[in-house]
């Protein structure tokens, strides 16, 4: 790795996916008296690990990402996330520059089209990833040019699958102001949980259930008076009450083993 690196993080373990990459598009480092870390898989786009908090004992898998900069290149790194989370039995977060946009909002300064977002949206709906929250630079890139020639996109990103979260609820990905750098630097931080009410989350993997239409329709359907934006958070309030009953009763085989959710 070079003294650089040894001199930055004294006594700390290295590694690349040089040997998928002539350049060596992505460097992890780890503290070994802190974590064990596995290297599962490897590609010019992605190192997935296992890695274990010695502090806590319990696994999760961790998949960092430098997407490629053409949508085509980056198929490659879509079909690899897909088999890992058709793998995954673990929780499971990703991060990284994704060089992709999931949001028509992800870009000021230039058009995006609905073929700019598909890709990325459908690999991580697929293997049931979602956004944490964030804080800091919403705007994770920018071109660093002047005027109206500026550009600003997000396209590094933090997302987890329903047990990681379940696992850290209190995370959040804190992006940091970019300075003479093109990307922001991303702190993800793990904040104290003292009797902390966990936020509701939507996990797409709900929409796959056979009754969720019905669970859907059966809320919308129940009469309430007031008005309009009264009615909406009124059926919004009892689906939520449905959909996390539902997720304890309709996940509990296959499907909880690999998904478990605790809300």
């Amino acid at each position: 790795m070079g003294d650089l690196y040894l001199n930055i993080c004294p006594g700390w373990n290295f590694t690349t996916n040089l040997r998928c990459s002539s350049v060596g598009r992505i460097i992890m480092a780890w503290d070994p008296s802190t974590f064990d870390v596995d290297i599962v898989t490897m590609s010019s786009q992605h190192i997935h690990s296992v890695i274990t908090p010695k502090s806590t004992g319990v696994s999760f898998q961790c998949t960092f990402i430098y997407g490629m900069n053409g949508k085509n290149e980056r198929l490659p790194l879509w079909n690899s996330l897909s088999h890992i989370a058709g793998n995954c039995n673990q929780p499971w977060v990703i991060m990284g520059d994704f060089n992709a946009l999931m949001e028509i909002e992800d870009r000021i300064g230039g058009a995006v089209r609905l073929g700019d977002i598909q890709a990325m949206r459908n690999c991580m709906f697929h293997c049931n990833l979602s956004t944490i929250k964030t804080v800091g630079r919403k705007y994770t890139w920018n071109n660093k040019q002047e005027g109206e020639a500026r550009v600003f996109s997000r396209i590094d990103r933090v997302l987890a699958n329903a047990s990681w979260l379940d696992l850290f609820p209190t995370v959040e990905a804190n992006y940091l102001p970019e300075g003479e750098f093109d990307h922001s630097p991303m702190l993800l931080c793990f904040h104290k949980n003292d009797n902390l009410k966990r936020p509701f989350r939507f996990f797409n993997m709900w929409a796959n259930a056979e009754n969720f239409i019905d669970v859907v329709q059966t809320n919308w359907e129940k009469p309430v008076f007031g008005c309009t934006m009264y009615k909406i958070l009124q059926r919004l309030k009892w689906l939520k009450v449905d959909l996390k009953q539902m997720n304890k009763e309709g996940f509990s085989n296959v499907e909880a083993e690999k998904h478990q959710t605790l809300l």
